[in-house]
């Protein structure tokens, strides 16, 4: 248990400063016909007033009239304390919590913050109470991670891991301390964290962090907003706590600081500069816009790998020959579709490097890059999912036995799609494995053995081998649908084509209980 031996000094005249912020107080009062019996619960005084006019002006001169009702606002005639009305029989006790927080300055690189938890009672007919207790010391020393205390009574202080989640109101003492100490006296404070918290709560997580960083100065003055706010926040940043230089610190060329600060230090464009470095490039303009359109896809470590083999300007050149570069003029479906084609190639190369294959233009940029995909993930799980296989197909026989009747009725093609029931369990857990979804999981299964509801493959007639959309259905209705990594891509025209289809197993349905009604009709007439 490790204790504090600092000597830190108490406010004076703190109790008296804590109950000026607490804005809650009542005048109890309780009415006896003409006449109301008063009392404050701030200064605890009792007086009374008439409640009903004498009809003498002179007499309502002299006499304090005024009726009493439940919340208007007043003030006490003893000590003036602004309050609203309570009924003294008829109100409920009442506590509340406040945080408040003070400094003081040990040396010219030390700093102690100091947080009082403090209580407001109220009970009806009796003076408030109030209660002030020390809660937290937060010690903050140039260039090192704060450290906190926490107030026990039997042993004084004693060291915490707990961060700060409060809100906190300043005493002014603080703001005094501050300018006293060296660490702190030249660092500006912008009115943008100002504005950003409604509260007090901004002065610790801001000083924090400036004690923490020793360039935190030097970010404020260069106007580097986006990242000194995020070391305020505690995002993560990616900094370099070695390095000797802002650019070392922020791991980026230094022929990058001045486009940097010209963009205020934006988070996006920080981590493009850190990968250029990381990546020991040096990027264009116009690449830097290529690599800010492939980052889009949040899927950071996947292109982040493909570029460490190819530019950014040949990934764009193979991306638009893929069909997979976004245009201006593009609706969302075709974006989104597009997304998802750079998402599967990004898994093709991470899939490659996992493998420990050469990284050459053929293996890079292959011609049909969904093909080489599939056959990646199953080679990548080739183990792990003939395991699988096995046991799916003993477990769930009769997917097979069922395929030839399902077939029959779920069977069908129109335009450029095809549709079709799975022909066994194995093929379930490849379609959703390939996919990335959870279609290949045992309640799909259980519940396409069992008869509940079925599995369907909605593929493309030109590329029959290549999963494509992943139909569950029950009946004639469709209950989901979903393509790679369950996404939906081309929407409308799916859910259009899918809606044709289930008008189709309707008529199926119907035709051939007509077909049996008109045979039986037929044999009574010959008969």
């Amino acid at each position: 248990m490790e204790r504090l031996d600092i000597n830190i000094k108490p406010i004076k005249g703190l109790e008296d400063w804590v109950k000026k912020q607490y804005e809650t107080h009542y005048i109890w009062y309780r009415r006896k016909g003409y006449y109301a019996e008063c009392a404050c619960s701030e200064c605890g005084q009792k007086y009374i007033l008439r409640t009903v006019s004498t009809g003498d002006p002179f007499e309502d001169d002299a006499v304090d009239i005024e009726k009493p009702a439940r919340d208007k606002e007043t003030k006490c005639r003893r000590c003036g304390t602004k309050a609203k009305y309570k009924p003294a029989g008829h109100t409920k006790s009442e506590w509340h919590y406040k945080y408040f927080v003070s400094g003081q300055k040990i040396t010219d690189n030390k700093f102690a913050f100091r947080i009082y938890d403090t209580r407001q009672v109220i009970h009806a007919n009796i003076q408030t109470g109030y209660r002030c207790y020390d809660y937290r010391l937060i010690i903050c020393e140039k260039g090192k991670k704060p450290v906190r205390y926490d107030w026990n009574h039997t042993y004084g202080w004693i060291k915490g891991s707990c961060g700060e989640q409060f809100r906190y109101t300043a005493h002014p003492s603080l703001f005094r301390e501050i300018k006293k100490t060296g660490m702190y006296k030249y660092i500006p404070v912008p009115k943008s964290v100002k504005d950003r918290y409604w509260d007090d709560s901004w002065i610790l997580d801001f000083y924090i962090a400036a004690a923490r960083y020793p360039d935190f100065e030097m970010l404020v003055k260069l106007g580097l907003d986006d990242y000194w706010q995020r070391l305020v926040a505690k995002l993560p940043t990616n900094i370099n706590p070695r390095g000797k230089t802002i650019e070392d610190r922020l791991r980026i060329y230094k022929s990058r600081l001045k486009e940097l600060v010209e963009a205020k230090g934006q988070h996006e464009r920080l981590f493009l500069f850190q990968l250029e470095k990381k990546l020991n490039a040096h990027w264009t303009d116009e690449e830097i816009e290529i690599v800010e359109i492939l980052r889009t896809s949040n899927y950071e470590k996947k292109y982040e790998l493909v570029l460490k083999y190819a530019t950014p300007t040949r990934i764009k050149n193979y991306m638009i020959k893929q069909r997979m570069w976004p245009k201006e003029k593009d609706t969302w479906q075709k974006r989104n579709e597009k997304t998802d084609a750079r998402r599967t190639y990004y898994d093709y190369i991470r899939m490659r490097a996992d493998q420990g294959y050469e990284m050459n233009d053929i293996q890079l940029f292959p011609k049909d890059m969904r093909r080489r995909h599939d056959e990646m993930v199953l080679e990548a799980e080739k183990a792990k999912l003939d395991k699988r296989k096995k046991e799916v197909l003993a477990k769930y026989t009769r997917i097979k036995s069922k395929y030839r009747r399902l077939s029959e009725k779920y069977s069908a093609a129109a335009g450029d799609l095809i549709i079709r029931p799975a022909k066994d369990a194995a093929e379930i857990v490849s379609e959703g494995r390939i996919l990335h979804h959870c279609v290949g999981g045992d309640n799909y299964l259980s519940s396409h053995n069992d008869g509940r509801s079925f599995i369907l493959f909605l593929r493309k007639i030109k590329e029959r081998d290549i999963p494509y959309i992943t139909v569950q259905i029950r009946g004639e209705e469709i209950i989901q649908w979903y393509g790679a990594y369950d996404k939906k891509p081309n929407k409308n025209l799916i859910e259009a084509w899918l809606k044709k289809y289930t008008k189709e197993l309707k008529k199926r349905k119907e035709e051939p209980k007509k077909a049996s009604c008109t045979g039986t009709t037929k044999t009574r007439r010959s008969a």
